[in-house]
């Protein structure tokens, strides 16, 4: 589930950052307006800040795990 304020979204410009492993870069672009990001009943993000929650699961392949 995703909370938002419609009138305060807003795609942010796009950035490079330097965090993959050995310093390599990518290219990464936000947004703003998000109030929360609710996976699995739990908060994983409020007001654009990650809570440290991981309540989802990586899915490849088009699959779910499992």
């Amino acid at each position: 589930m995703i909370v938002y304020v419609y009138e305060r979204l807003e795609v942010l410009p796009a950035e490079i950052v330097h965090d993959l492993p050995g310093g390599e870069r990518r290219r990464i672009q936000r947004a703003s307006g998000y109030r929360w990001i609710v996976v699995n009943g739990r908060v994983t993000m409020r007001d654009g800040v990650q809570t440290g929650v991981c309540s989802g699961a990586l899915l490849r392949h088009g699959g779910g795990a499992g």
